[in-house]
């Protein structure tokens, strides 16, 4: 007989029997009628079915006070230390979520990171309620798309950061999306989106692009119109008016179509003019609109107004999704009722950006260098996108 690996004790003289006093019944303990079948443990040879009785009345010994404590009686069987009996799962099947302890969250930042920090996480505050808010904006920014996506950047006036709005959004969408983002600069009017992205001038390709679209088959030949910084892609626009003037919505659509191939994340920067000859192809492909506002009588006005011409003009359901991004600013005349503004877009949901002086100057945007409450209005922006793909 192989050694035993569990230490020895002295057998002691067994008992005939141990009633239970739940059933009364008297199940004998004698080692001949007792039937053992062993199961191995893993790197480790088997030992013969039978155990010595010295071996066997150790593990009686061991478990019969926690048994007879809780009512039930000592049956003969095979006791093994570093295993435990579970439930069997209803479908059988185990996936690894389900081997794991659910953990708190651990905070961030504030005083409950202080407490949670020299504690060395043996206290553990939980996360505050702007961290909740964050971690659920987060998971609404990642929800799943199913092809493509375009969202567009629309207001009757320039001036309001339509472009700063629509580059301010697409970082933060590239940085937390899993999918690659590309931006397009599909203003007629020289629009300076790649120059803002990138920091380079004199970039164009939205044009190029669209004269040579029934060439590119590949995104190695899609990228030669194409620029990048970060995680974000930018189509740039046209410099030259006179050439960004002649882009038709043919054109635009075959260049979304393009863009669609590699890209499910798409944002248009649009120009001011609605009755331009792009623009039915632009509002044609449009999922979800994001209307730049101000806090001023013309922003504010100007914006509203958009919304009123898509209504009048067949667009009902760009109108009445609309995101509408209100910039604050830093000097608002006192006579601007900020209530009252509000109530204009009554029914429609409104994200306030705060007046941020990294954006102000016009130059290339970093999204790390804005004030945290001006990320956090981009990514509510982003948020909103989200909640509007289709499941």
């Amino acid at each position: 007989m192989s050694e035993s690996p569990f230490r020895e004790k002295k057998a002691r003289p067994a008992k005939e029997s141990v009633r239970s006093e739940s059933n009364g019944l008297t199940p004998s303990l004698a080692p001949a009628e007792t039937e053992v079948q062993r199961h191995p443990l893993p790197g480790r040879v088997s030992e013969p079915a039978a155990r010595d009785a010295g071996e066997v009345q150790f593990f009686e010994d061991e478990y019969r006070d926690v048994v007879e404590s809780l009512g039930g009686e000592v049956l003969r069987a095979e006791v093994n230390p570093f295993v435990e009996v579970g439930e069997r799962t209803p479908s059988g099947n185990v996936s690894g979520p389900q081997l794991l302890r659910a953990r708190p969250l651990e905070p961030t930042s504030g005083p409950r990171r202080w407490v949670y920090a020299m504690t060395g996480g043996l206290v553990n505050l939980g996360p505050s309620r702007a961290q909740v808010r964050e971690q659920e904006r987060m998971a609404r920014i990642q929800r799943p798309l199913r092809g493509a996506h375009v969202t567009t950047y629309l207001c009757l006036k320039g001036g309001i950061t339509k472009t700063t709005t629509c580059i301010g959004t697409a970082l933060t969408a590239a940085q937390y999306r899993p999918e690659a983002v590309v931006a397009g600069d599909f203003n007629p009017d020289a629009g300076d989106l790649a120059e803002r992205v990138t920091g380079r001038e004199g970039l164009s390709g939205v044009n190029a692009l669209a004269e040579q679209v029934e060439h590119v088959h590949s995104i190695g030949q899609l990228s030669a119109f194409l620029e990048s910084e970060g995680r974000l892609t930018v189509l740039p626009g046209e410099p030259d008016p006179k050439l960004g003037e002649s882009l038709t919505s043919a054109q635009f659509n075959a260049v979304i179509e393009i863009l669609s191939s590699y890209y499910s994340s798409i944002h248009v920067d649009a120009g001011t003019g609605i009755t331009h000859p792009i623009m039915p192809g632009i509002l044609a492909r449009t999922d979800t609109l994001v209307v730049p506002a101000a806090y001023s009588i013309t922003g504010a006005k100007r914006a509203y107004e958009t919304l009123v011409w898509l209504r009048s003009n067949g667009f009902d359901r760009l109108a009445d999704s609309a995101i509408v991004a209100l910039t604050e600013r830093d000097l608002v005349s006192r006579e601007v009722d900020k209530k009252a503004v509000l109530a204009m877009f009554e029914g429609q949901p409104v994200v306030k950006v705060p007046a941020d002086q990294h954006l102000a100057d016009g130059a290339k945007v970093h999204l790390e260098r804005m004030n945290p409450r001006t990320r956090e209005a981009f990514a509510e922006i982003a948020a909103l996108i989200a909640d509007r793909y289709s499941a």
